[in-house]
């Protein structure tokens, strides 16, 4: 299941909630755990969202990686 439909999912489970038969304290921490879910892959989907974008504009395919050079930083100290 992508993360989309998981979010259409939870959120119409959240919709549902207030209307079982169940006690209070039980739906206030069912809408707490499917609030929480519903944020973190609504977070995720941004994250992909914006990696995508970056690699579309080309921004990833000039990330580099450079170690340092223990000795010449010991000469110019």
């Amino acid at each position: 299941m992508s993360k989309g439909s998981m979010i259409i999912v939870l959120g119409v489970l959240i919709a549902f909630v207030p209307f079982t038969g169940f006690p209070d304290s039980f739906k206030t921490t069912l809408a707490i755990v499917f609030g929480l879910a519903i944020a973190a892959l609504g977070f995720l989907v941004r994250q992909e969202r914006l990696w995508l974008l970056r690699s579309l504009r080309g921004e990833h395919a000039t990330d580099g990686y450079a170690e340092n050079n223990p000795r010449r930083s010991a000469l110019i100290d």
